[in-house]
């Protein structure tokens, strides 16, 4: 095993928007598995990345805090299952619609809306283990460790009765993000992170369904965006007329915002899921893939 300086990475990557490997320039090597890194690390985060990438697969998908002396880490660990998605990931192309897989998603939106000052766990580091016919078998993504955080989901579940603190939280959280420019398409109670202390920042994760680009649709996204959020979970502990007048107020945050068209999204998607592919109809073209928007009003 070996960490050396070296710009050598995953094609998909550096072909990216984002030129990630310019910003991971350190490489760790062990067996068949690579780890592309922001930073050198200390033997003791080198002993427990090495743990890391020897661990036999037991589940498709691993994310559990990563174990170190000095570094507070969290790792995801992902299996890629079929043929055409090793394939991908392997030459570093994108699917027929244009996106990259999922996890390669995550990790050039969550490093690029930390770049901007997001309230986002940084990205720490990358890599993938590849077969010995030159596939990828599994691909990780490290970033720091929100220590002391509960997700939004669960702190509702634990104390119903601050809901109200949870929805101002996201909102806040919502709006912090799209002034940066960063429009997360799947922010729900269980995405964001809160202090458990109460003083610290909330932070969003899984930023996999996400655009750092220009908003053409903002009046679209926010109805998205603010019906989504009460669709997951909230709508079972709080008031739906409380929420709306809630939303009502944080859209005065908001400048030039069509009203028409932000009804015709949020009156959907606060009772109907839209999936993940469908979101980004929203987000590009300001189209709400359901039909009989009539029942909703």
């Amino acid at each position: 095993m070996a960490v050396e300086n070296s710009y050598t990475g995953w094609a998909a990557v550096r072909e990216g928007k984002n030129k990630l490997v310019d910003g991971f320039p350190y490489t760790l090597k062990h067996q068949r598995s690579t780890l592309h890194l922001k930073t050198p690390v200390s033997a003791s985060t080198t002993e427990a990345f090495t743990q890391l990438l020897s661990q036999k697969r037991q589940a498709k998908r691993v994310s559990a805090p990563l174990p170190t002396g000095e570094q507070l880490l969290f790792a995801k660990r992902q299996v890629l299952e079929t043929l055409p998605k090793k394939i991908r990931f392997a030459r570093g192309t994108r699917k027929r619609c244009g996106m990259f897989d999922w996890q390669i998603e995550e990790l050039i939106n969550t490093a690029e809306a930390h770049r901007r000052g997001a309230s986002v766990p940084g990205v720490v580091g990358y890599g993938y283990t590849k077969s010995r016919f030159g596939l990828m078998d599994d691909f990780f993504i490290i970033t720091e460790l929100l220590q002391n955080y509960t997700d939004g989901y669960q702190w509702i579940l634990a104390r119903p009765e601050e809901v109200e603190r949870v929805i101002a939280a996201a909102f806040e959280l919502m709006y912090s993000l799209n002034s940066s420019g960063i429009y997360h398409m799947d922010l729900w109670a269980a995405n964001m992170m809160m202090c458990n202390e109460g003083v610290g920042a909330t932070y969003a994760i899984d930023l996999e369904n996400c655009f750092a680009q220009k908003n053409e649709f903002l009046s679209e996204t926010l109805g998205f965006q603010f019906g989504f959020f009460f669709l997951r979970e909230v709508n079972g502990f709080f008031d739906e007329a409380r929420y709306d007048a809630k939303v009502e107020l944080a859209l005065k945050q908001y400048a030039g915002i069509d009203r028409e068209r932000f009804r015709r999204v949020y009156q959907v998607t606060k009772h109907q899921h839209v999936g993940r592919k469908e979101r980004r109809e929203v987000f590009l073209r300001g189209v709400v893939p359901l039909a009989d928007i009539t029942k909703m009003t």
